[in-house]
């Protein structure tokens, strides 16, 4: 009799010991690799997520890191990444070519962008025969430039050359220094052009099209293998939104911080920045179909793969669609 109860009794810490492990292993923060392919305002979000402790509220401990466009997309696709902040078009023009890569969220439906030219400069005719700047063939500024251009009456095309001019701020100084004569950007970047006198010819914010801007992508395969994660980061990043559009003295801050600016002698140019960003950013980071589409049109002109493919063969909404069907997202975005 009592060996049997001492079996019973050691069945019983067996299986206690099993359930204290399952439920340890179950509230286990897990490592999670974000590439950010710029010091960006466009990743506020993220910032924000990672400063205020959103994402190890959600079991993840994330591990910016920055990395250029092109090699974040190769490591995404290889692994050496877990998702990534990275420009949609990198996303849809390596999808075309099979990568398996999906946009899951983004954070904002419209570019932050202005099309600016110096002074001298104040009709789009003017630009015929001239160099326009943008960071990478292919990327956002890139297939952005070429939208606006055309907006303005030009084909990107032929009236104008494009060439590769850097970063953003190396494009503003080849902008002022007149080695191009029209640029991309974003603020701060806004805020020295109108102290500069030069001009603005579009302003993807009140005329641009819907877009995919401050994305987080992934490989399929990951998505499907890690859907817990993928879940912890999407929440996360919607509470960090409603962060960042209801505390505007401390996103700020948070943006100066990951962004490596000084405050408070550059307290301006981050209030302009926030003011511009936070303006299309969405506590639903839902991708509309549409927004795709337009990149697919640009990148057309360079992959004839992209004028037949299906938009939404580049997104994976499930799991914000879930968010949203379960009250998650109505109750922390009040």
């Amino acid at each position: 009799m009592e060996r049997s109860r001492g079996t019973v009794l050691l069945a019983i810490a067996v299986l206690l010991m099993v359930v204290g492990l399952s439920v340890r292993a179950s509230t286990e923060t897990k490592k999670i690799r974000m590439g950010i392919s710029a010091l960006s305002a466009g990743y506020t979000v993220a910032y924000i997520a990672k400063d205020t402790g959103l994402f190890a509220k959600n079991d993840l401990d994330v591990e910016l890191i920055l990395i250029d466009s092109g090699p974040t997309v190769h490591a995404l696709i290889a692994g050496g990444l877990s998702v990534a902040g990275v420009g949609a078009s990198r996303i849809v023009a390596s999808g075309l070519e099979g990568s398996g890569l999906r946009i899951l969220a983004a954070t904002n439906n419209r570019q932050p962008y202005q099309l600016i030219v110096p002074a001298n400069i104040t009709s789009p005719s003017q630009l015929k025969g001239k160099k326009v700047g943008v960071g990478a063939f292919g990327g956002l500024d890139d297939t952005s430039m070429r939208f606006g251009l055309s907006q303005l009456g030009l084909d990107p095309n032929k009236d104008v050359t494009i060439v590769v001019a850097g970063g953003k701020a190396t494009r503003f100084s080849a902008l002022t220094s007149g080695a191009v004569s029209a640029i991309v950007i974003d603020p701060p970047y806004t805020l020295d052009a109108k102290k500069l006198g030069l001009n603005f010819l579009f302003d993807f914010i009140k005329s641009g099209p819907k877009t995919v801007y401050g994305t987080l992508s992934a490989k399929d395969t990951y998505v499907k293998q890690n859907p817990e994660i993928i879940r912890g980061l999407l929440k996360a990043m919607i509470a960090a939104t409603q962060f960042y559009k209801t505390n505007k003295a401390e996103s700020i801050k948070i943006m100066a911080k990951y962004m490596r600016i000084d405050l408070p002698a550059k307290a301006e140019e981050m209030e302009e920045t926030y003011d511009a960003f936070v303006k299309t950013a969405s506590c639903k980071p839902y991708v509309d179909p549409e927004g795709v589409a337009g990149l697919l049109e640009q990148i057309a002109v360079r992959n004839p793969k992209a004028a037949k493919a299906d938009p939404r063969r580049f997104l994976d909404m499930s799991f914000i669609t879930k968010l949203d069907e379960s009250g998650y997202i109505d109750g922390v975005c009040k």
